[in-house]
């Protein structure tokens, strides 16, 4: 009997140790970038793998290890670089797909939709614009002494919790499109001193990058009027040359469609937003409801020329972003002429936003 209690803990132990030596050959990809090599068409893909030195049983060290190469797709690409680096990649956990702006100008959707092709689909990872040097990015070990990895899927996390920049998961664009009208926004990184930040969004018409980006605050009200909740989101802006900061405790969006003559004339989209009035650069904390009133009207009347502002940027760019063709040929079928109808009457169709703002609370009130 002692016998064979100790063949089986021999054999347990034995298999223990096979999978823990299976284990350590998987290379995780955190991250991933697509450029194109060179003046071709062929695809630079770059995998940022996570890894842990000096490991133990307490734990150990990250760091990243970047390999690089090329292929007529991404399948392809990550396939040579199992034949050329040691360790089989497994792209499981893989938490960001960064494509640099080159890529992102040619349909770079119809790329992406091979990585459907692994076994293990990274489905849930972020996809994101990089308008910089791709690989010399992706070449950082660490910034501000975090890893490269963590760093970059940070600025993401902590930006999508705080409900400033679009969720933006791979899987929105790979199973079935962005929407009614492929255009859409990706959230945009850029080379910032010896790192990188987030720098709002870029614009996406029919799949391919625009070239036209949003800024910070235009992405948040875009947000807003494409019927985000809003809610902790940070609005600032100047009333008579003085910094207002609010917090939004709820936004809420509606479209207005309206005929004429049994055609489409306009379209109005009211934002109704509760704000939290955290300072308005008064000499006194203390607000009476006159003042309230009258902070309502000034915000309002400071946010109304930035949200008509960005409608006109994405008409500009005939980027649907708020999916208003969808709204029209659902709940108006008799207006909308199809898709290439809508395309040439976007841009110059009367859209108009409407603001109106409401405090809740606030410091003192007398």
């Amino acid at each position: 009997m002692k016998k064979s209690v100790a063949a089986l803990l021999i054999c347990l132990l034995l298999t223990g140790c096979w999978d823990q030596s299976q284990l350590k050959k998987l290379l995780f990809v955190d991250v991933i970038g697509v450029d194109y090599s060179g003046d071709s068409k062929e695809l630079q893909v770059s995998c940022v793998i996570s890894s842990l030195q000096n490991a133990n049983l307490g734990g150990g060290n990250p760091n990243n290890v970047f390999v690089e190469s090329t292929g007529d797709t991404i399948y392809d690409a990550v396939s040579k670089t199992n034949k050329e680096f040691p360790g089989i990649l497994t792209v499981l956990e893989t938490r960001l797909f960064l494509i640099s702006t080159a890529f992102a100008k040619d349909q770079p959707l119809n790329y992406l939709n091979s990585i459907s092709q692994f076994i293990a689909n990274p489905l849930y990872g972020y996809l994101a614009v990089y308008d910089g040097d791709l690989t010399k990015l992706l070449r950082k070990k660490k910034i501000n002494d975090q890893t490269l990895s963590e760093f970059l899927v940070g600025l993401l996390e902590d930006d999508k919790k705080r409900g400033k920049i679009p969720l933006n998961k791979i899987v929105q664009y790979i199973l079935g499109g962005a929407g009614f009208l492929n255009d859409f926004a990706l959230n945009r990184l850029e080379p910032f001193e010896n790192g990188v930040r987030l720098a709002g969004t870029a614009l996406f018409r029919d799949g391919r990058y625009t070239g036209v980006n949003l800024d910070d605050d235009n992405t948040l009200l875009a947000m807003l009027l494409d019927g985000t909740s809003g809610k902790n989101q940070l609005i600032t802006g100047k009333v008579n040359d003085k910094h207002y900061t609010a917090l939004v405790q709820n936004a809420h969006r509606d479209f207005h469609i309206n005929a004429k003559d049994g055609r489409l004339h306009d379209i109005a989209i009211s934002l109704d937003l509760d704000l939290k009035l955290i300072e308005a650069g008064l000499e006194s904390k203390r607000h009476t409801k006159d003042m309230l009133a009258e902070l309502e009207k000034q915000i309002t009347a400071d946010l109304l020329p930035k949200a008509t502002n960005v409608i006109a940027t994405l008409q500009k760019t005939n980027c649907d972003y708020l999916q208003l063709g969808h709204e029209v040929s659902a709940y108006h079928p008799k207006l909308f002429g199809g898709i290439h109808w809508w395309r040439e009457q976007y841009p110059t169709l009367p859209i108009q936003p409407q603001v109106k703002v409401k405090i809740l609370n606030t410091g003192i009130l007398e």
